[in-house]
């Protein structure tokens, strides 16, 4: 169960990383977004902390879970998923293009992706 555990969280750092990568290497583009990246880095970050917690939830070594934590976390996560989703969208039917307009977006995922980091860090 540990490796599985490992493989899992190694997953969900790959997710977090092509989030956040991107988001950092291109804040300040006007353009271009790499959402495709984005968008499969939080789908893959839903799918393995969703992972994650069932496979803590059946553990009984880790004594009981923080469940508002789970919530905000998942909460934000899915609002991630949503802009990510939006601005890809968007960008494709741009075809490729995109600039000023896909800033919210591609902002939005990549701060609440540096949110969700703190909050995991620090709760």
């Amino acid at each position: 169960m540990d490796i599985l555990h490992s493989v899992i969280l190694v997953g969900h750092f790959i997710g977090l990383a092509a989030i956040v990568g991107p988001f950092l290497m291109q804040a300040r583009w006007k353009g271009q977004y790499a959402f495709p990246v984005v968008l499969g880095g939080a789908i893959t970050q839903l799918v393995t902390g969703i992972l994650l917690t069932g496979l803590a939830e059946m553990g009984e070594d880790e004594g009981p879970l923080n469940y508002a934590k789970i919530g905000v976390k998942l909460t934000i996560a899915t609002v991630i998923f949503v802009a990510a989703l939006l601005g890809f969208l968007k960008q494709r039917k741009a075809q490729g293009g995109g600039g000023r307009e896909l800033l919210p977006f591609f902002h939005a995922a990549g701060g609440l992706a540096l949110v969700n980091i703190a909050l995991a860090v620090f709760w």
